[in-house]
């Protein structure tokens, strides 16, 4: 069985959607010359841009011919994959491609970054994005050191170096609206840090101190889930086949999903077409966007010629593989979403918050609020010192911490985590 993931992943999202063209294709075609204007001959910086969301936006960039893009990422494994990509697609690619294995918030990263001339446009896509790093309390000040004190220290350098002076893009997400969880959270924080940069009084580090000038263009994009990204449950759905283990999927969830050029398309129309201080979101429709995972399970599974053949129970059905794949079915265990930090819908708008139209077919923005940098300070410095062992907290000292930035965190506690399911 023969995997042939990019046309697959693309027929299958297409199936689950419905769009046979990409939602946001209108919208790039109109601005085009804007965004030329934006990438053409410039030299962009892309941080984590060897992930799922970020080679997609690379991709894209690319086509609006950049004097050089430079993709700084950890996976040493998927950099080099990115660059085989790039290389061996079917039109000769003209920018300069440089790759290195840093991670955005260490000091060698700081160091590249200073002994580069600077990069017009930076993107960002460096994140923890797992609600299951809730599971215990390292997990959760690792998650809160990559999304915060990393990305402080990011935007640090590039203010100092002079990095960014054409557009600096952080990508969020929709769990940053109304969260109930801490990863959500953290990227609604993400957000203020971002805000708090364009402050001329804001010291260079909201946790180190110092002075540089404010970054002056900054915007972030809210996303739905990205069909098949690294780390999803429907990437999960790919290599249980792979492994010929069951899939598993909640049967009480429905969220909105987009293809991955969707995704790298949104990025780019954030990055260069959204005002500074604005979060760009999807414009989809709750009644007629949303889908299942018990949906994109089926429609996976028609991809490969195979039928669903549903279980309740989960040792029915990892012992029914074998039987089922011999009747052309597939063994689904549909389960019940129960764990700490899921939410029962999806949103890109929080309460008091309001969507603004900017001339988009396809998208709308959120405009940022007033933002007292000295209290994230306040909050970024107590992480510190927990992620440095200076000061024990548990996770509700961590929910507390969060909901002084952000007090519409409702945190959801059930005391069970996705890595007790299939």
């Amino acid at each position: 069985m023969s995997l042939c993931l990019t046309p697959r992943i693309e027929a299958i999202t297409q199936a689950v959607t419905g769009r046979s063209v990409s939602m946001f294709a209108q919208d790039m075609q109109h601005i085009l010359p804007a965004l030329q204007q934006g990438v053409t001959g410039k030299r962009l910086l892309v941080i984590g841009g060897a992930g799922s969301i970020g080679s997609s936006t690379v991709m894209e960039l690319l086509r609006l011919k950049p004097a050089s893009v430079c993709v700084l990422d950890p996976s040493e494994n998927n950099l080099a994959e990115l660059m085989r990509t790039i290389r061996s697609q079917g039109e000769r690619v003209a920018s300069e491609i440089i790759i290195e294995p840093l991670d955005y918030g260490s000091q060698l990263a700081c160091a590249y970054l200073a002994s580069q001339k600077p990069f017009d446009v930076v993107l960002s896509f460096a994140a923890l994005k797992h609600v299951r790093s809730e599971r215990d309390i390292f997990s959760l000040l690792r998650l809160l050191e990559v999304n915060l004190l990393k990305a402080d220290r990011f935007l640090a350098t590039l203010r100092q170096q002079g990095h960014g002076r054409h557009g600096v893009f952080f990508v969020s997400t929709d769990k940053a609206a109304n969260p109930v969880s801490l990863m959500g959270a953290s990227k609604r924080v993400m957000e203020l840090l971002l805000w708090a940069h364009t402050d001329a009084a804001a010291p260079a580090s909201l946790v180190g101190g110092g002075e540089a000038p404010p970054l002056s263009q900054v915007s972030a994009a809210r996303f739905a889930n990205v069909a098949f990204s690294d780390g999803s449950l429907p990437w999960g759905f790919l290599q249980r086949l792979e492994k010929r283990q069951p899939l598993a999927a909640p049967g009480d969830v429905r969220r909105y999903l987009i293809s991955p050029r969707e995704a790298g398309q949104l990025c780019v129309l954030a990055c260069l077409a959204c005002p500074s201080r604005h979060v760009m979101v999807p414009v989809l429709d709750p009644v007629d966007d949303l889908v299942s995972f018990t949906d994109i399970a089926t429609a996976t599974l028609h991809a490969f010629d195979l039928q669903p053949a549903w279980f309740d129970d989960e040792d029915r059905a990892r012992s029914s593989v074998t039987t089922e794949l011999a009747r052309g079915r597939y063994p689904v265990l549909v389960t019940t979403s129960d764990t700490s930090g899921e939410k029962d819908i999806e949103e890109f708008v929080a309460a008091g918050e309001h969507a603004l139209d900017i001339g988009m077919r396809a998208t709308r923005t959120v405009a940022a609020p007033v933002v007292d940098f000295k209290a994230i300070s306040t909050v970024l410095i107590g992480i510190d010192l927990a992620v440095n062992g200076v000061t024990q907290m548990c996770k509700s000292d961590l929910v507390e911490l969060l909901t002084l930035l952000v007090p519409e965190l409702a945190h959801k506690e059930t005391g069970t985590s996705l890595d007790g399911k299939m």
